[in-house]
């Protein structure tokens, strides 16, 4: 029941006493008060989701869930009011009818059970028809006059283990919002009474229109009868089934680096959580006009870009072909466009949430688990909005299952619907989690509209080619620690070194090299008019290769193993390129340094770094077992080899292969083939086609060696 009445009691202490006979008045209306309990149950393997308190405004943590009701064998308990002899009207729980074992109203211990006939639209109520009269109750008699000052509100709830009847006051506050409509805000629900115990009306919603509509006979208040409620739901699940399709995202396979250890951001509790190396996943999109559809899906740039192909399944079993558009910039959301226009387009509802407090709106909650849909629709009601991102209202449910939840207006019209509100700020660590929110649809609307200006041009789709560029300033930087910071005057910059990077080298030719950064400086902080908060430079100790690479024992190493050991040089991507990156090539920001205590300001453009080891071109020798890569700027950086030394990198040996049986070990260097010079992964597809035996010269560090092996037939190229 209500937890807020424990307080609200006690505001009401000075009515109480003010009032001659309080006790008369909750007299009055007694045996018109009625206990509803709803018994729960488990569904297919779900537990049961709804509203717990019977204050529709407790959207907070609860003290239990509903499954912890059922595990404990309690009904859901909310209050009801006896309105005929055999109907009751009770504030609606929002409960799903497939986890309602069924019904039960009482009086003490008179009771019987009762089955919902109706929802009321404007009022957060619900009509329950009795199955028999329950002995000794009467029917509240409502006054039809408008004169009659409310004097209070009677409630009936739990306290203190066992049902009560409380006085509240009817007070409340008045507001009025811009568009200069005026309510009334009350603090509690229940039968509102006059001084001379005339019962006014009933009082459920919080906001109280200035028309007074809750007077009189609630009867009379609009309502959905049960039976037109079920078709309106068929008829929203027919239109959904259109409107609401399954979209196919095809992606080309990560290109996965033997012993490299992929970044990966990691989700916090309650983060959506998708294989980022599947080729193929099945998502929701949202049919719009112009031929454009809505795929409700949140990827990070690096997944983006291996997007190959995008199919829409509107009816039938053939996909209709779809191109990428956008990713929107402030919304999990990406845009494609059709080949061909699909038949149902949805509506959108654009009322402002907090006009919908307390009404009726239809449920749709759908899921996909691979082609397989889910489908259930019920009703929902608007609890309480809240501020967003840039003043935008999110509308809120008492309910915490939203994330599969669509909500409509009563003629079908998409209100709000699951989205993830992508973080525009930046960290370097990990992104925000990946949490779908009641989002409205107005709001996706007008992204969408505005396109380009809402794309974020830095999550789209690239050729394999380019799949694993990077932006780069051209630096070499250490995680600071306080040590450092405290050493370099920079704990009051880096928060005593939680943040901030010590440059440790420059690249030549580099955008640092050329703004004149040098090693020793601390690089702190980024800035960019696309983003509102600072990129705070973060960085993580490697110490993956703090013990240093085993190359005295890489002769005991099994070829398998190498799959677990990490490469020798670092990573090109780190938590600071990749966010240099996800701002987008071209973008102009600046950087912040400190320069022997001296705080520097530095106007960068996002550029492409040269290919890294990662990026690199790649040949697969089938007959000798052998990939390699050419010679990538961060692993001459590590074998300390100049640009005009020959040489490709061994990136994979196929154990038991022609290469393994020789002795090839991976991260060494094949620097000529049969005395002929070898600087490209060209030159050794070339120099090893067709010869029966071949000579190879290699480079482990700065020790050089031949290997004599026999190749059988001629590779191909990756």
């Amino acid at each position: 029941m209500i937890r807020a009445f424990l307080v609200l009691i006690l505001v009401s202490l000075p009515m109480v006493a003010a009032t001659r006979d309080p006790a008369r008045l909750i007299r009055s209306v007694a045996r018109g008060l009625i206990q509803v309990e709803f018994e729960l149950q488990f569904d297919k393997g779900d537990a049961p989701h709804g509203i717990l308190d019977q204050d529709p405004r407790s959207s907070g943590a609860k003290m239990n869930t509903l499954a912890e009701l059922v595990a404990e064998e309690r009904p859901l308990e909310t209050s009801g009011f006896l309105v005929s002899s055999n109907r009751v009207v009770a504030m609606d729980p929002c409960v799903h009818p497939r986890f309602i074992k069924g019904i039960v109203v009482r009086q003490g211990d008179r009771k019987t059970t009762a089955k919902v006939t109706g929802y009321f639209r404007e009022h957060w109520a619900l009509v329950l028809t009795l199955d028999q009269p329950i002995e000794g109750s009467v029917p509240l008699h409502f006054e039809t006059g408008r004169s009659a000052v409310p004097s209070g509100v009677v409630s009936y709830f739990r306290q203190d283990g066992q049902m009560i009847r409380a006085l509240l006051p009817f007070g409340g506050h008045w507001i009025e919002t811009q568009e200069a409509k005026q309510f009334r805000v009350s603090e509690h629900q229940g039968v509102a009474v006059a001084a001379d115990g005339k019962v006014l009306g009933l009082v459920l919603n919080h906001r109280l229109d200035a028309a007074e509509s809750w007077r009189g006979d609630p009867l009379l208040w609009a309502q959905i009868t049960a039976e037109e409620f079920s078709s309106r739901l068929k008829n929203l699940e027919e239109m959904t089934s259109r409107s609401l399709v399954r979209v196919r995202l095809s992606f080309r396979s990560p290109k996965a680096t033997p012993g490299q250890t992929q970044a990966r951001f990691r989700g916090r509790n309650g983060e959506e959580s998708e294989d980022e190396t599947a080729t193929e996943r099945d998502v929701l999109g949202l049919v719009l006009s112009g031929g454009k559809v809505a795929v409700l899906v949140s990827m990070k740039p690096s997944t983006t870009a291996r997007l190959e192909h995008i199919l829409v399944f509107s009816g039938g079993t053939e996909g209709v072909v779809a191109t990428f558009e956008a990713s929107l910039r402030d919304f999990g959301v990406m845009v494609v466009r059709t080949e061909k226009p699909l038949p149902s387009v949805v509506s959108v509802d654009p009322t402002h949430p907090a006009e919908l407090l307390g009404r009726l709106l239809l449920r749709a909650e759908i899921a996909l688990q691979g082609e397989t849909r889910l489908n259930y629709f019920h009703l929902a009601r608007i609890a309480g909005v809240r501020v967003g991102a840039r003043l935008e209202p999110y509308p809120e449910v008492s309910d915490p299952e939203v994330k599969d939840t669509f909500l409509f207006s009563p003629e079908r019209q998409l209100f709000a619907l699951p989205i993830v509100r992508r973080d525009s700020g930046v960290s370097g660590r990990e992104p925000a989690a990946q949490v779908r929110q009641l989002t409205t649809a107005r709001l996706l609307e007008s992204a969408v509209r505005r396109l380009p200006e809402s794309a974020d041009p830095a999550n789209v789709p690239v050729s394999e080619a380019d799949e694993n560029r990077l932006a780069w300033i051209g630096v070499e930087m250490q995680p600071l620690s306080r040590e450092l910071a405290r050493a370099n005057g920079a704990s009051n910059q880096t928060r005593d070194g939680q943040s901030g990077g010590l440059i440790t080298y420059v690249h030549r030719e580099s955008p640092g090299a050329k703004a004149g950064i040098k090693p020793g400086m601390i690089l702190l902080r980024l800035r960019s008019a696309k983003q509102p908060s600072p990129i705070e430079v973060q960085l993580e100790e490697d110490f993956a290769r703090a013990q240093g690479f085993p190359w005295e024992r890489l002769d005991e190493i099994r070829d398998q193993f190498f799959e677990r050991i990490p490469t020798p040089w670092p990573p090109a991507e780190t938590v600071f390129t990749r966010a240099l990156t996800d701002l987008g090539f071209g973008t102009k920001f600046s950087a912040e340094f400190l320069d022997e205590g001296r705080l520097l300001k530095v106007d960068f453009v996002v550029e492409a770094g040269p290919l890294h080891y990662e990026a690199a071109k790649r040949f697969k020798s089938e007959s000798l077992g052998v990939t390699v890569r050419d010679l990538t700027y961060d692993v001459r950086r590590y074998i300390q080899r100049g640009e005009k030394e020959p040489g490709v990198v061994v990136s994979r040996i196929e154990a038991g292969g022609r290469a393994s049986v020789a002795g090839v070990k991976p991260y060494e260097l094949v620097t000529h083939i049969d005395d002929q010079e070898v600087s490209s992964v060209a030159d050794f597809a070339r120099l090893t086609a067709g010869s029966a035996e071949l000579k190879l010269t290699m480079k482990r560090m700065s020790k050089g060696r031949i290997v004599t092996i026999k190749a059988l037939t001629t590779g191909n190229s990756e």
